[in-house]
């Protein structure tokens, strides 16, 4: 006897453990290199320095500031002397890239994928239309041939620009192809952009470039490059420069037999009863079996080619209904539903795999899913699902010029979840969330607005999610904090919110403290404006402008809260903040007793 629902709770848990480590599918047995100091690079005599710390100058050009130190690679051009690119030791061909970066205001520079590809790194922070020369752009082409104004060809901007503020740690992650060639010489396939990733979110993705972009180091394709930073046009600064290689050849499969038995079955049945209503020979799960009409399995056997001795990571499932898989005589997966995974040591050579593949779902086609991960392997798919794709659910984005404001659940970083949450979006594509149950501006992002797909998609679960670059500035009690920097809370009551001129006005009491909050984009696009006024404030009561683990003054009247990565900007009039400990590491505290008016740049 079988129990279906059991099963069930167990195919929930085992993708539950698959979850948790199928994030770091590539960090485990892979060879990785990082670029630390200048030694990892050809020698030059540019205007390089390894540095400790980098700041900018915001109302200077080109220019960052640092200190002599280790952990940094910073650019410092001059007039002078424009500097070189870094090009590195070690050749690559397909890997993944992390790095941080800053750049200086106005500043230009790029990186190159075995110093042919440029993804473009430079000061793009208000451009709401970028284009392929801006920040995470894919660099065009060029062909002095052709005539003016389409020498530049194929380049690629990003799908939104969700670049920082110059003077703030940027990430950037890329996923990379080398491109493919016979045994001749000859190219048959195309270097590849399988992912971009800037500050958390996907600029390119699977995006093919026919040949090398503008100014590589050789005009035709190669099987493997440096990692190469432009270093002669602007001021730039990089650190966590991390290579994770994948060169070990994708596993194959051979000798495939399969067996198709008709019925519905949900656990392993004994074959030696059973006679297959149909069976033959496969090249691989690329092609597909003339499956029977109706609840059906599957059997498949063959063998699978293992390129290194290691540990190994398998995604397996069944999307058209329960199935199972055993290596090597060994039941790795139990039969179930849904997306499972398994880590194994396997050992060089051909292992024995055997597949179920059970279609309990008359109105399905049998599908089958398969990836595998290891030393040197990045996931490759060893079948392609027939139903899979039919799962996906279309995405439900918000129009900001539909829907320029939304109320809705919002979760945060820290596993909190705001139920009294409105979303505000702007024409600069520079949008907040603001916590109307405590009175606090929550987070902000530059880029595209909402995506309400787990708000309104089936029964809905009433969140939504920034679609850009999220800074997370917190979610206190309340931003008022009296003479003890405790957090006021007691009988906080709100207002509501209105639509002026200035913005959007949000009111609330706290005590006998009634507090107006005015909270608009900037006109330039390089942040929010926000407006503080109260009527019969407390005496020593402060208003937190910011909290986090480093808050550094710039100028004066600019201060950087730099592990959040953006900038409190006060008006002149402003009285003169302090900056206190706070259980985040810092805070920066202004009196409440007159008018506060500042900026947020991000």
């Amino acid at each position: 006897m079988t129990k279906p629902h059991l099963k069930k709770l167990a195919a929930l848990f085992s993708g539950l453990l698959l979850s948790g480590f199928l994030g770091c599918a590539h960090l485990f047995a892979q060879e990785t290199t990082m670029l630390q100091d200048l030694s990892d690079f050809k020698p030059n005599k540019g205007t390089w320095h390894q540095a400790g710390q980098v700041t900018v100058e915001m109302d200077q050009p080109n220019s960052l500031k640092f200190e002599k130190g280790e952990g940094i690679l910073v650019n410092s051009p001059t007039k002078k002397n424009h500097g070189i690119d870094l090009v590195s030791n070690a050749e690559f061909g397909d890997i993944d890239l992390e790095l941080e970066f800053m750049v200086a205001n106005q500043s230009n520079s790029g990186v190159y994928l075995m110093g042919q590809y440029e993804i473009q790194i430079m000061d793009s922070w208000t451009n709401t239309n970028p284009r392929a020369g801006d920040m995470g752009g894919i660099y065009e082409r060029w062909d002095d041939s052709k005539p003016e104004g389409q020498k530049g060809y194929e380049g690629y901007p990003p799908r939104q620009n969700v670049s920082g503020a110059p003077g703030v740690w940027q990430q950037l992650h890329v996923s990379f192809q080398a491109p493919r060639f016979d045994q001749q010489g000859q190219k048959i396939q195309n270097a590849k952009f399988i992912s971009v990733t800037l500050n958390g979110v996907i600029i390119h993705e699977n995006l093919e470039v026919s040949g090398p972009t503008r100014g590589a180091l050789q005009s035709d394709d190669v099987a493997v490059g440096p990692i190469r930073i432009q270093g002669d046009h602007g001021a730039v600064a990089f650190r966590n420069i991390k290579v994770t290689k994948f060169d070990t050849e994708a596993p194959k499969i051979s000798e495939l037999n399969y067996e198709i038995y008709k019925g519905g079955f949900d656990e392993s049945p004994d074959f030696s009863s059973l006679t297959p209503d149909e069976k033959g020979t496969l090249p691989d799960f690329q092609e597909k079996t003339t499956s029977p009409t109706g609840q059906n399995l599957i059997r498949y056997r063959g063998q699978l080619s293992v390129p290194e001795s290691g540990e190994y990571l398998m995604r397996f499932g069944v999307p058209s209904g329960w199935g199972s898989l055993i290596i090597d005589g060994q039941k790795k997966i139990d039969m179930g539903e849904g997306m499972a995974g398994v880590k194994t040591e396997l050992e060089k050579g051909s292992v024995t795999f055997e597949i179920l593949a059970s279609k309990t779902r008359d109105w399905t086609e049998t599908g089958l899913d398969w990836e595998i991960s290891g030393p040197g392997l990045r996931y490759v798919s060893l079948s392609e699902s027939s139903t899979g794709q039919r799962n996906a659910t279309d995405p439900i984005l918000v129009n900001e010029r539909e829907t320029p404001q939304l109320r809705s659940f919002i979760d945060l970083p820290n596993g909190q979840r705001i139920t009294h949450a409105l979303s505000v979006s702007s024409p600069q594509k520079i949008h907040y969330s603001y916590d109307l149950g405590t009175g606090n501006l929550v987070q902000v992002w530059r880029g595209d607005f909402l995506d309400a797909t787990p708000m309104w998609n089936s029964r809905g679960n009433g969140v939504s999610i920034p679609l850009g670059s999220v800074v997370f500035l917190g979610n206190p009690e309340s931003s008022l904090l009296d003479s003890q920097n405790q957090h006021l809370t007691a009988d906080y009551k709100s207002k509501g919110y209105k639509l002026n001129d200035s913005g959007i006005e949000f009111t609330y009491g706290i005590q006998n403290i009634q507090v107006k909050d005015v909270i608009a984009a900037r006109a330039d696009g390089k942040g929010l404006e926000r407006t503080i006024t109260a009527e019969n404030p407390a005496n020593n009561v402060d208003f937190s402008l910011a909290t986090g683990e480093e808050i550094r003054m710039i100028s004066d009247g600019l201060y950087l809260v730099s592990d959040k990565g953006y900038y409190i900007e006060l008006d002149p009039k402003t009285p003169k903040p302090r900056i206190t400990s706070s259980p985040e590491g810092q805070q920066l505290l202004v009196s409440l007793d007159s008018p506060i008016h500042f900026s947020l740049l991000f």
